[in-house]
């Protein structure tokens, strides 16, 4: 075969090669969130993907000296003849044909926002499976089986494959980061927010806590058990058996005195001051009772609450007076180590049943000397929670 030839058959292998991968870099690109036609470009916004090479440099030859900047987000204005660009910093026009070129490199900001809200309304996980993809402490069992997710938001990136990343945090605090694909394998992995599961989790959640309520009532018997069988030494000290009885009751009494102290010692040190938190519901009044622990080494004089009610997916609900907040007063004082309970009956009117529970979003301090501390926000509030 003559060397001519050769050349012939590798330029074409070459071109068929190129063009192949051109179908498969543009099918990578064309993607649910770009537009179909220009005309569905009209009056919206734009993240840019920075195109190929050669597209830039046609759309740089066409602007004529305008900035074009990309992995930007730009309003967009369908004209007659073409589209205009607009961010913050100025504007440049290309025609239809090279404006139709570009369409697969703009992901579309007004359909992102549609799936972020959709996707806000997945409010817990399956802590059993989810945990194989997401960062979740399978030991916490504050939840039962479902752990919450928190929304933080989502980001561009120059991607054409997957343009949008996700940032979210579970029950270890930790911010972390997940494409599109990361969530289609979350969803099939039991991210949820159907009343039935929403129920399922309360359910779980319920559970643990009776749990923790009966403990606490066992061990209060124990105490009431060991009060009694003490008030009984008094009136037979003379028997030796009962000495010895006593002696190993004043033994496991001190086991539970150290236990307690050991945990007065951490909720002192971690600076745990809310014990537990319980609502009520009378006809289509909502109420909270508090139990806090002053973990301080000074007097409370009082503390103020800021109470959010929420629905079943999570998002603050107004109140049919609409009230999204409340703001309550515990009178002290709280000496140094010593617990209060306060309860609040009516705080908030539901006749239509869309308030679920209520979050507790800001707690504040105050000192006899004047001075206060504050604790803003749900999660936070939660760490210095023993029983949430």
């Amino acid at each position: 075969m003559k060397r001519s030839t050769k050349i012939a058959l590798l330029a074409c292998v070459s071109l068929l090669f190129n063009y192949q991968l051109s179908i498969i870099n543009l099918a990578t690109a064309q993607q649910p969130w770009n537009y179909v036609t220009l005309q569905e470009s009209a009056l919206d916004e734009a993240y840019l993907i920075a195109p190929p090479p050669d597209l830039q440099q046609a759309i740089s030859d066409a602007v004529d000296g305008a900035e074009v900047r990309y992995n930007i987000l730009y309003r967009l204005t369908l004209l007659r003849n073409g589209l205009r660009f607009d961010d913050s910093l100025g504007s440049f026009t290309l025609d239809t044909e090279l404006a139709s070129r570009l369409l697969p490199y703009l992901v579309s900001h007004r359909y992102w926002q549609r799936r972020y809200a959709h996707l806000m309304e997945w409010a817990f996980v399956d802590t059993s499976r989810a945990a194989l993809l997401l960062d979740i402490d399978t030991s916490d069992s504050r939840y039962g089986r479902y752990s919450p997710i928190t929304w933080l938001g989502y980001r561009y990136q120059p991607s054409t494959q997957w343009p949008v990343v996700f940032t979210v945090r579970t029950n270890t605090r930790k911010t972390q980061h997940l494409t599109l694909a990361a969530l289609q394998r979350l969803a099939e992995w039991g991210a949820f927010a159907t009343d039935e599961q929403q129920l399922a989790y309360e359910h779980d959640r319920d559970e643990v806590h009776r749990q923790q309520e009966y403990e606490q009532q066992r061990l209060q018997r124990h105490l009431d058990s060991l009060s009694s069988i003490g008030d009984s030494y008094g009136r037979h000290a003379d028997s030796i058996i009962v000495a010895m009885q006593r002696d190993s009751a004043t033994h496991a009494e001190e086991r539970v005195l150290a236990d307690v102290q050991a945990t007065k010692q951490r909720m002192n040190r971690e600076e745990i001051f809310l014990m537990s938190l319980r609502s009520a519901r009378s006809d289509y009044m909502f109420g909270l009772e508090f139990n806090f622990y002053n973990c301080f080494k000074k007097t409370v004089s009082s503390i103020e609450i800021a109470v959010a009610p929420v629905n079943a997916k999570g998002q603050v609900q107004r109140d049919r007076f609409n009230r999204d907040v409340r703001t309550v007063r515990c009178m002290g004082p709280i000496r140094p180590g010593a617990p209060a309970q306060y309860t609040f009956d009516e705080l908030f009117w539901d006749d239509r049943g869309r308030i679920k529970y209520m979050r507790v979003t800001s707690v504040t301090f105050y000192f006899p000397d004047g001075s206060h501390k504050t604790y803003n926000g749900y999660e936070k509030i939660l760490k210095h929670t023993l029983n949430p």
